[in-house]
C-alpha cells in the first residue's frame, strides 16, 4: 500500500509554513475506497471464472447428450415406476416361469439324446449355477438402484463397471437376445401349425403375427400377468398330456422316427467332453431369466423379494417341469426323441392337442419377451419427440411473428406419440416375422445365435458386475464360485461353438 499522502513529523516541523496533517476521517475514507476497488476486482475475476466453468459444464453436457445411444434411453428416461403398474410377488413368478419355459422346452430334450441319463445331473448343475448368478445380478442391481434412486437396467450396470462402451454392449446383447427369442417362438409355432394343417407357411406365419400383434398393446407388465398365469396353466396341462402319453402306451408304441425333423449336430464320433459341453449349454438355456430380471425388478412392489421370486421360480421349473419331462420322455422314447418331444407321439389326436397347446404357449411367451424391447423403443421415440418440441419452443420464443405456433403443436404431439407407438410395435413384430423365416425348421440356428448372448448375460456378466460393485462383500466361497462359473462358461461356450461351426 502507498502511504505517501501521510507526512512525517520531522518534515512538518522543518517547513516554514507547515500544512495540516490529514484528519482520521480522510485517511479512513481513502482506505475504504482502496479496499472497495480491490474487492470489485476480485468479484470480476470470480465472475469470469464462473462463466468459464458454466461454459465447460455446458460443453460436457452437450458431449454427454451427443454420446447417448439408442441402447441407453430405456434407463435414462425412467426414474421410478408408477405404483399402479407394480407387480406383486406371484405375478413376478408367473412372468419368470413363462419366460424360462418358453426357451427351455425347445432345447432340453436334445441334451439327453447326446449324453443319456448323465443329462439329468447336468440339468441340476445348470439350474444351481443359474440360481447363483441370478442372486449375484440382483445384488448388483440393489447397489446401483440405492445409489442412483432410479430404475436399473443392464446398461446401467455396464456403465458403472465398464463405462460407455459397457453400457452399449450390454444393452445390445439384451435387445438382440430378446428379438432372437421372439423370432424363434414365432417360427416354431408356425412350423407346428403347418405340420398339422394344410395351410401354407407364410399364411400361418402372418396369422400368428396378427395374433401376437393384438395382445402386444398391453400398457404394463402387470396387465400381461394374466397371460403369464394362463401360460403357466397351459404348461402344466401340456406336461400332463406328455407324461400321460409317454407312460400309457409304453415304448413300443412310440414312433421310430419323429414326425418332424430338426437339424441337429452329429455327435456320434465326438469325444465325451464335447458332448458334455454341448449338453450343458443346451440345459443352461432353460434357466436364462437374467435377460428380463431387471425389468421385473424395477416393476416389483417390493424389490427385496426379487431374489426369492427368481430362485423359487427356477426351483419350481426344475422340479415340476424339466426333470419330469426330460426323465420320463427319455425313458420312453430313448435316442429317437426330438425337441420338442410331442412329435414322437404315435396317437395323432394327442399329438395335435399337445402341438396346439405348445404353440399357444410360445405365442404367450412371445408377448412377455418382446415387451421390454417395445418399452425401450417407445421411450426412445418419446425422448426424441420431447427434444423436437423443446427445439420448437425455443424457436417460437425467439421469433415473434408466429405467436400461436406452440399452442398448435401441443395437441398433435400426443396423437403423434400414439402413432409412433403403433408403428414401433408393428415394426418389431414384422422384424421378428422376417427373422423367423431364417430359423425354420431348425432349432440349431436359434440356439447358435443365442449361445454367446445367453452365456454372457446369464453367467459371465453377473459375476463381473458383482465383483466390480460388491467386491467388499464377497467372501472366499463367492470368489471360488465366481472363478468356477467363469471357467465353466468359457469352456462350454468354446466347445459348443466348435461343434456348431
Amino acid at each position: 500500500m502507498n502511504h505517501s499522502f501521510i507526512k512525517s513529523l520531522s518534515s512538518c516541523s522543518a517547513s516554514p509554513s507547515p500544512s495540516p496533517s490529514p484528519s482520521p476521517s480522510t485517511s479512513t475514507s481513502l482506505l475504504h475506497s482502496y479496499f472497495a476497488t480491490q474487492a470489485k476486482g476480485i468479484e470480476h475475476k470470480h465472475d469470469i471464472l464462473n462463466d468459464d466453468m458454466t461454459a465447460s459444464n455446458e460443453e460436457d453436457d452437450n458431449d454427454l447428450s451427443f454420446h447417448k445411444s439408442i441402447f441407453e434411453f430405456s434407463c435414462s428416461s425412467i426414474t421410478t415406476t408408477p405404483s399402479s403398474t407394480k407387480l406383486s410377488y406371484w405375478q413376478t413368478c408367473f412372468h419368470l416361469i413363462s419366460f424360462m419355459i418358453g426357451s427351455g422346452l425347445l432345447c432340453l430334450p436334445l441334451a439327453l439324446v447326446e449324453i443319456e441319463w448323465t443329462g439329468l445331473l447336468l440339468l441340476v448343475l445348470a439350474g444351481l449355477v443359474n440360481m447363483y448368478t441370478s442372486k449375484l445380478l440382483i445384488q448388483a442391481l440393489d447397489v446401483v438402484r440405492w445409489s442412483s434412486g432410479k430404475n436399473v437396467f443392464f446398461s446401467d450396470l455396464g456403465r458403472e463397471c465398464f463405462g460407455q462402451f459397457g453400457a452399449i454392449l450390454t444393452a445390445s446383447l439384451v435387445y438382440v437376445s430378446l428379438i432372437i427369442n421372439c423370432s424363434g417362438y414365432l417360427g416354431l409355432a408356425a412350423s407346428f401349425i403347418v405340420g398339422i394343417t394344410d395351410f401354407e407357411h407364410y399364411t400361418v406365419l402372418l396369422m400368428l403375427s396378427i395374433c401376437v400383434w393384438t395382445h402386444a398393446f398391453a400398457k404394463s407388465l402387470k396387465s400381461l400377468a394374466v397371460f403369464s398365469a394362463l401360460n403357466v396353466a397351459l404348461c402344466l396341462w401340456m406336461e400332463a398330456v406328455i407324461v400321460g402319453d409317454a407312460m400309457y402306451p409304453l415304448k413300443q408304441l412310440a414312433l421310430e422316427q419323429s414326425a418332424f425333423v430338426y437339424e441337429t449336430p452329429d455327435l456320434s464320433n465326438a469325444p465325451i467332453y464335447l458332448k458334455l459341453a454341448y449338453s450343458f449349454s443346451l440345459l443352461a438355456s432353460g434357466f436364462v431369466s437374467h435377460i428380463i430380471v431387471p425389468s421385473f425388478y424395477n416393476n416389483m412392489e417390493d424389490t427385496r423379494k426379487c431374489t426369492s421370486a427368481v430362485t423359487k421360480s427356477q426351483v419350481g421349473v426344475l422340479m415340476l417341469m424339466y426333470l419330469p419331462i426330460c426323465g420320463i420322455s427319455y425313458a420312453v422314447y430313448g435316442p429317437n426323441m426330438e425337441a420338442p418331444v410331442v412329435f414322437n407321439m404315435r396317437n395323432t389326436f394327442v399329438r395335435n392337442l399337445t402341438i396346439i397347446l405348445y404353440s399357444t404357449h410360445l405365442l404367450l411367451s412371445y408377448s412377455i419377451t418382446l415387451f421390454p424391447v417395445q418399452g425401450a423403443f417407445e421411450a426412445y421415440l418419446v425422448q426424441r419427440e420431447e427434444k423436437f418440441v423443446k427445439y420448437h419452443e425455443n424457436h417460437e420464443q425467439s421469433t415473434s411473428s408466429f405467436p400461436g405456433g406452440l399452442d398448435s403443436m401441443s395437441d398433435p404431439s400426443q396423437h403423434l406419440t400414439f402413432r409412433k407407438k403403433l408403428v414401433c410395435r408393428s415394426v418389431l413384430i414384422v422384424m421378428t416375422m422376417l427373422f423367423s423365416n431364417w430359423f425354420l425348421p431348425s432349432t440349431l440356428d436359434v440356439f447358435a445365435f443365442m449361445l454367446i448372448p445367453s452365456m454372457l448375460l446369464s453367467l459371465v456378466l453377473p459375476c463381473l458386475f458383482y465383483w466390480k460393485l460388491c467386491q467388499e462383500e464377497a467372501g472366499c466361497l463367492d470368489v471360488i464360485a465366481i472363478i468356477f462359473v467363469l471357467t465353466l462358461a468359457v469352456l462350454t461356450t468354446t466347445c459348443t461353438l466348435n461343434i456348431i461351426i
